[in-house]
């Protein structure tokens, strides 16, 4: 009985503004799929570029990262502007940054066609340049929203019950917002037609300009998170800031951080690394076209909206936030396995359906998880700084990016598998069919085999060095509330 009226009480938000806030998710997710799934592919069989250049790209994009995430989320809270009493320290942020971003992303398609590096390789420095130019003004306008949306969480939701709450609510959006994304754009794609790439960018910018629209409820901040900020303001005026290297230092030297930040990358660049083999697998593989990669991503939201509810019920139930993001990464180890043997539509629809769970627990456990890391830190740094710890997140997510581009760049290599090869017809005609072997197992590498074991890596590390039990987790949250923190 106490218990219930425990929760009640720190339910400060109601289920509206938690899937207003969970919004947030869909509408990053919406974008940040399609980038994931059809850039490399894009620039790499689509226009021609080399693939080294091609890798060579997204490791400057995530070089870029490892400066502007944290420089974005150590200067949002070092410094106030004038607007924040009366409209938030974050929600200007998010304003300014969520719509440039969507017309970022139809920028990066907007390479000229005539530039054509099969035909001409001169015209391969000039379509990297724009490679380069346009990810890195995707990448910066995403973190000027993002890192904003991502540090109201903790604040507005301060209760443990409440942030499992809101953390469901906001995963079942997310994922819905994954799978509509794997949907939605796919129908007005051809491969071999570089415009329709294009096409499907104006989709999402306009569904995306509306999805934006249902978010603004749950992002802005209420008198009460305001008065908040402004309180640590206050407390905070007049003290020396500290330098942006030696806050990079505290961070990444914090254990409980790192190892959580450690497991977190692990399952994004995962899930990364699987989304930008979804085209080549369904293409190559599965003998499909771009517009089935929607029935296979229908069966991944299945599973994964099927899931969520269990994982809400046994998070509760076990109370260990810790153990149940180790039972997810499991499920995702296990799940991503049936991929690397799939043949055939109903193999792969089976498998993506079963993947949905694992992926589902991931995206569960993490803001709770992550939640709980943040309270330590406040508790043991005596301040609130969730901007620039979510900047450092944020760079190592995005890294993900990097990484799926290098791990792919390398097997292709490794197996020749050329550029500018659009179709399964053209993979046959340029290596022949005697020769498919080995372009196909490289696919199902990058696709299953190599993210399994970077999960499996992860869970590894956060099992053997991550600390923050049930019981210490409950002790910083009664500690804080009495430090008014």
């Amino acid at each position: 009985m106490n218990d219930k009226v425990e929760e009640k009480e720190v339910y400060e938000n109601s289920k509206k503004i938690m899937a207003s806030y969970g919004t947030s998710q869909f509408f990053g997710q919406w974008i940040t799929g399609p980038f994931s799934f059809y850039v490399f592919f894009f620039f790499k069989q689509e226009i021609g570029l080399n693939v080294i250049l091609a890798m060579t790209a997204m490791i400057i994009y995530a070089a870029w990262n490892a400066v502007n995430d944290p420089l974005m989320g150590y200067l949002m809270e070092r410094f106030h502007m004038k607007w924040e009493k009366r409209w938030g320290k974050r929600f200007p942020w998010i304003m300014i940054g969520a719509i440039p971003w969507l017309f970022s992303y139809l920028l990066i398609y907007m390479v000229p066609l005539e530039w054509d590096p099969i035909a001409d390789p001169s015209a391969n420095w000039p379509v990297f340049t724009w490679y380069v130019l346009t990810t890195i003004l995707f990448d910066t306008l995403f973190t000027l929203w993002n890192v904003s949306v991502t540090a109201i969480y903790p604040d507005k939701f301060r209760g443990l019950n409440e942030r499992r709450t809101a953390g469901g609510i906001g995963t079942l959006i997310g994922i819905m917002g994954i799978v509509f994304s794997s949907i939605i754009p796919p129908l007005f794609i051809n491969e071999g037609v570089p415009r329709t790439y294009r096409t499907a960018a104006w989709i999402g910018i306009g569904l995306g300009i509306i999805i934006f629209l249902f978010m603004i409820p749950g992002i802005f901040e209420d008198k009460k998170t305001r008065a908040r900020y402004e309180e640590r303001r206050i407390k905070l005026e007049g003290r020396e800031h500290e330098k942006f290297l030696n806050t990079a230092r505290r961070v990444i030297t914090d254990r409980r951080f790192m190892v959580k930040t450690i497991y977190f990358f692990g399952y994004q660049a995962a899930v990364a690394l699987l989304a930008a083999s979804a085209q080549f697998m369904v293409i190559f593989v599965i003998g499909g076209t771009t517009p089935d990669i929607s029935i296979f991503m229908a069966a991944m939201l299945i599973g994964a909206l099927g899931s969520v509810p269990l994982w809400l019920y046994f998070s509760k139930k076990v109370n260990n936030n810790k153990k149940m993001s180790l039972v997810a990464g499991f499920a995702m180890v296990i799940t991503f396995l049936p991929m690397f043997f799939a043949v055939g539509y109903v193999f792969y629809f089976i498998a993506l359906l079963l993947f949905g769970i694992g992926l589902g627990g991931q995206w569960f456990m993490d803001p709770p998880a992550m939640g709980d890391v943040l309270d330590d830190l406040a508790l043991r740094t005596g301040k609130r700084e969730e901007a620039i710890y979510y900047g450092y997140q944020t760079f190592f997510i995005r890294f993900g990016e990097a990484f799926k581009v290098i791990i792919i760049a390398i097997v292709h290599i490794m197996v020749g598998f050329p550029e500018g090869v659009a179709t399964y017809q053209e993979l046959v005609n340029e290596v022949g069919a005697e020769n498919l072997f080995l372009p196909l197992l490289g696919i199902r590498i990058h696709a299953a085999l190599i993210p399994a074991i970077l999960v499996l890596i992860t869970i590894f590390i956060f099992w053997k060095w991550y600390d923050l039990t049930p019981d210490k987790v409950e002790a910083n949250r009664i500690k804080l509330k009495e430090l008014g923190i």
